[in-house]
């Protein structure tokens, strides 16, 4: 029985930190910010000068068994100058861990300056994690500890998050859960984050010509022990029409990302991401395929991040 123990520890523990390229937590990362804003930091709802539905899916490691797959839905409206409301549900499958988290987000934005604001943003959070121990090789046939699937169960949870902003930059600050995650059967505090890190980030949009402008980016995961998470985007948009680009996760993986505004009222992106770690040998591409609708009439004059639009 200690031997299957361990067993659970340790490919919990491996899908757990090795999943999405994240460290010990379960929250999902993406190459494409622009299509989940909404989960990387509650204060992003209503900072975009209109409305939205955006989709995203993630494939990582195609090919791989138990290779994690991510979807997300969410939709961000401005309800008023200073303030946005928001909704996401993600659905993550990373090895023999299932979870499922649907949050409500809100926040206001303060007019700091004629071109700056300074948004504060908070998440309520539903959520459920399972470790469906059928998906795993055990040594001891019909083992007790191992009949009975891990799990959390509807579980509550908080995030709050700040965003500095203007039309030409942006900064921003997250903690998306503060209370700690426990599951029912097994002390798993040793593998599994209790609570989530930080996230940081921050961007640019610099006009090269009349027709391309330049939009670089920089994400961070820390905190709670683990190793740092660092992503970097280059993107360039042409005639706002297209979007392409490269990005690059530390000791991760390096890609390209390409994007189509249509009618300014639908964009559709793609990434490609090739691992540059001993992954390579198993498989060599993951996949994001993202879809925004946007509604409403949008001010033309709103200090919106470039980024997210």
């Amino acid at each position: 029985m200690k031997n299957n123990f361990r067993t659970i520890y340790s490919i919990c523990a491996l899908s757990l930190l090795l999943g999405n390229g994240l460290f010990a937590q379960t929250d999902p990362s993406y190459r494409q910010y622009r299509f989940n804003a909404l989960t990387l930091n509650p204060a992003q709802a209503g900072a975009n000068s209109y409305n939205d539905v955006s989709v995203l899916g993630s494939q990582y490691w195609v090919g791989m068994p138990g290779a994690p797959q991510t979807a997300t839905i969410s939709g961000n409206y401005k309800l008023f100058d200073n303030f946005g409301l928001g909704g996401t549900v993600v659905a993550d499958e990373n090895g023999p861990v299932h979870s499922i988290n649907a949050s409500i987000v809100g926040a206001y934005h303060l007019k700091l300056t004629s071109k700056l604001k300074l948004s504060v943003g908070l998440k309520m959070s539903a959520i459920n994690y399972n470790v469906i121990t059928s998906e795993l090789a055990t040594t001891t046939a019909g083992d007790p500890d191992m009949l009975e699937n891990l799990t959390t169960g509807l579980s509550y949870n908080a995030g709050f998050g700040l965003l500095l902003y203007s039309k030409k930059f942006y900064v921003g600050f997250s903690k998306p859960r503060v209370a700690a995650m426990r599951f029912n059967r097994m002390d798993m505090s040793m593998y599994v984050d209790k609570k989530s890190g930080y996230i940081a980030y921050t961007g640019g949009d610099f006009k090269l010509s009349n027709k391309v402008e330049f939009r670089p980016s920089v994400m961070t995961m820390f905190g709670n022990g683990g190793p740092l998470s660092l992503d970097f985007n280059a993107l360039f948009t042409l005639n706002n029409l297209l979007d392409f680009g490269a990005t690059y996760h530390l000791k991760g993986g390096v890609g390209a990302i390409i994007g189509i505004n249509i009618k300014d009222k639908l964009y559709l992106g793609y990434a490609y991401s090739y691992p540059l770690s001993r992954l390579n040998t198993v498989s060599t591409q993951s996949h994001e395929i993202g879809l925004r609708l946007k509604f409403g009439k949008e001010a033309k004059s709103a200090d919106s991040p470039r980024f997210f639009n």
